[in-house]
């Protein structure tokens, strides 16, 4: 007897005990949606934590300037003047070929407008290396180039949800822009960043998507810096590869801590930190990782579980039909073929329970996702090893009962009332 004619034996066994199949599938059913609504959160959780790193750069290393108290700050200063854009330069050749750009970054406090209403954005003040190390994609137009730069234009970038607001119905290519009481020309408009869950938030994409960027020379041309402030509050540095990250984090480390006379400080009362982009999300992937493993686990012990639940079935299966087994032997059917109908029969379990398991672990996903707010991405390969593991467990706990009915002798069996 092949394996489909076994199948088709078992399952017209199984048609015989409905209800008790039924009831057998259970574990596998609860232990596969279990499997397939973990996948699915794990794989949102990627995804939001992806977008975050892509807002960041995934091979940037970030220094910062620091927010310390008005004493510390103080203290710091008589050692530096802070971040600015010089020792970025200074720090990027130190770095060599690791580094492949590097971009300084100011927030600048101004009012924007546009025919005299006001536009709820954020100022920001870059160089013309900016667009290359984050990454960012261009909707329309283009970026400021060095020669603007050099010649400190008034000229900006626009995040598209600016651009909606301030230009909705039109194109702002070349149109002005009100930044506290100077035009500025609008020379390009970005494409928006995915924004996150707010607990996979490291960077605020939604702040970040209501920007205008502005040339950084034109920024510190018209603006009065006070003593205490950095000319920069940020510099990004553009690694060649990935693995490079932490090497050029050490270096940058050290250099800041000699250019800022901070070898004396705790790392707490420097004014500056080095952060990388990919660590930042370490603490949130960690946590994730922890959910994922208990609740993998617990889908195992489902699906343990139900596999024993299985082999219990399959054994009073055995027990009940042992004369149907000695009348198969008695006519010709061999031990092969009695260990493959019952073994069929175990499968033919497993997989209606994965079938229906992956149809509630969806479900589950979907009630999951609107209720939480948490974000999910159904994985077909989820499903796929889902069932397959289901099918395991079938193999792993129907083998004894199938075997032990291979195993009873026709004569006895015959007997058997």
């Amino acid at each position: 007897m092949d394996w489909l004619s076994a199948l088709n034996v078992g399952l017209k066994g199984l048609a015989v005990h409905k209800v008790r199949a039924m009831l057998s599938t259970l574990g596998i059913i609860f232990g596969v949606a279990s499997v397939v609504a973990v996948i699915a959160v794990s794989q949102g959780a990627q995804g939001e934590m992806l977008k975050q790193l892509a807002a960041m750069g995934a091979n940037n290393v970030i220094v910062d300037s620091a927010d310390l108290l008005p004493d510390k700050k103080k203290a710091a200063r008589l050692k530096s003047e802070g971040l600015n854009s010089r020792e970025a330069a200074a720090a990027a050749s130190l770095c060599g070929a690791s580094v492949e750009s590097y971009a300084p970054l100011r927030r600048v406090n101004a009012s924007v407008s546009h025919e005299g209403t006001t536009i709820d954005a954020g100022i920001a003040a870059t160089t013309s290396s900016f667009l290359d190390v984050m990454g960012f994609k261009l909707r329309e137009g283009r970026w400021f180039n060095p020669a603007e730069e050099a010649s400190s234009e008034r000229v900006c970038v626009l995040e598209d949800a600016v651009r909606k607001d301030a230009f909705p119905l039109e194109s702002p290519i070349g149109k002005k822009l009100i930044l506290d009481h100077e035009e500025f020309t609008v020379i390009g408009v970005l494409e928006s960043k995915e924004e996150t869950d707010e607990k996979y938030s490291v960077v605020d994409i939604k702040s970040l998507n209501r920007r205008i960027y502005i040339p950084l020379s034109t920024a510190l041309s018209r603006i009065t810096r006070d003593a205490l402030s950095d000319e920069v509050q940020q510099v990004y540095y553009k690694c060649r590869t990935g693995k490079e990250v932490y090497a050029v984090a050490n270096l940058l480390e050290q250099f800041y801590q000699s250019a800022h006379g901070m070898e004396g400080f705790e790392p707490k009362h420097r004014d500056y930190t080095v952060k990388i982009a990919r660590d930042l999300l370490k603490k949130i992937e960690d946590a994730q990782n922890i959910f994922n493993v208990v609740m993998l686990c617990s889908a195992g012990i489902s699906l343990v579980v139900g596999g024993i639940g299985i082999m219990n079935i399959m054994l009073a299966n055995v027990s009940e039909r042992r004369r149907e087994v000695g009348i198969r032997r008695a006519v010709g059917a061999t031990k092969s073929d009695i260990l493959k109908q019952f073994l069929g029969e175990s499968l033919i379990i497993c997989l209606a329970g994965g079938l229906l398991g992956c149809v509630v672990g969806v479900i589950f996903t979907l009630i999951v996702a609107n209720r939480t707010g948490w974000q999910t991405e159904l994985a077909p390969w989820g499903m796929i090893v889902a069932v397959g593991v289901s099918l395991v467990d079938g193999v792993i706990f129907g083998t004894f009962p199938a075997w032990k009915a291979a195993q009873l002798d026709p004569i006895e069996a015959l007997q058997y009332e």
